[in-house]
């Protein structure tokens, strides 16, 4: 018997809730980039030009 894809199981946060969803327009209000701060580093969400969307360091 195969393991379960983790990709198609729920997201859980470790205190067993629901993470909290987001729409991507919520985040980037319009722009096609948006800089977000994590442990004093700078990561952004890109949306490409084929509408994916990618977070880079």
């Amino acid at each position: 018997m195969s393991e379960p894809d983790a990709a198609n199981q729920p997201a859980v946060n470790i205190d067993g809730a629901s993470p909290r969803r987001l729409a991507a327009t919520e985040l980037l209000q319009g722009q096609r980039t948006v800089e977000i701060v994590h442990n004093d580093q700078i990561y952004r969400l890109i949306v490409t030009k084929n509408d994916k969307l990618i977070l880079q360091k």
